[in-house]
């Protein structure tokens, strides 16, 4: 018996490796890949003359499609293993601090929405001032604005069901089952936890699909180049963030592996 235990703790370990050893790889392609799609993002809100509405179409559906592809092999990937999911190695230390439920809060669209919008409006004040007409985020009409307003409420609302249901999870780690499978030297406890990987998942699944509904959403509130512009914006910060984490977090390591050397 104690054979097998090992043999199945063994096999899960080094499927758990490959999973993350994938993922990584996956995570990897795909910031390469946003990178690129970046730099389009910003020739084509650039360029003189503006290019053809349908160029500017294909740009943002080729954008949505990678974003959608990341979350649908996302899923894939927690079907095998939602804790790695829910504890990415993929992120660094910095992005950690802002996670919630496995991935970026939803309602952080909205605020990039918003900042971006202000950015611009302030950039550009005189033309718009002047009666000059600008494209970009700096110029949503009324009409858009109640649709992102509309928007931004309903997905509070939902992330915070969500965000009840994640205590939930969370919680049952002390319920009774728990607690008495602790008491008996933890006979039992793979069959409980596994429960609870399935509850987890389910909240996963849901934040992750409120994250691409989110930014389905608010693409589709905004003309074709006011949604370059705010692609352009979440790419732009995510790419940022990630980049300044992970050399911070190379930077630690570095002053370990020093401090170690010396302490030799």
């Amino acid at each position: 018996m104690a054979e097998a235990e090992g043999g199945t703790a063994a096999a899960d370990s080094k499927s758990i490796s490959t999973n993350r050893e994938q993922f990584d790889s996956f995570f990897e392609h795909f910031m390469a890949e946003q990178s690129r799609h970046l730099t389009d993002l910003r020739a084509a809100a650039t360029a003189h003359p503006r290019p053809p509405i349908t160029d500017l179409q294909k740009l943002v559906e080729q954008v949505m499609s990678h974003y959608e592809n990341y979350y649908r092999t996302k899923s894939a990937c927690a079907q095998h293993d939602v804790t790695l999911m829910l504890s990415p190695t993929w992120t660094s230390s910095t992005e950690d601090l802002f996670m919630w439920a496995g991935g970026w809060r939803p309602t952080t669209a909205f605020h990039l929405l918003y900042s971006k919008s202000s950015i611009q409006l302030e950039a550009q004040l005189d033309e718009i001032l002047k009666g000059l007409r600008t494209a970009d985020l700096s110029n949503l009409s009324a009409v858009q604005l109640q649709a992102v307003h509309d928007l931004h409420r309903s997905t509070i609302k939902t992330e915070r069901a969500i965000s009840e249901k994640l205590a939930v999870v969370q919680k049952e780690v002390a319920a009774k089952e728990m607690v008495e499978i602790a008491g008996a030297a933890g006979e039992g406890m793979e069959g409980e936890m596994e429960k609870k990987r399935e509850c987890a998942l389910s909240v996963l699944q849901q934040a992750d699909q409120l994250r691409i509904d989110t930014i389905k959403g608010i693409v589709g509130i905004l003309e074709c180049f006011q949604a370059v512009h705010f692609l352009i914006a979440a790419a732009e910060l995510h790419l940022a963030v990630h980049e300044y984490g992970k050399g911070k977090d190379e930077a630690t390591v570095a002053t370990e592996e020093q401090a170690a050397m010396a302490a030799d």
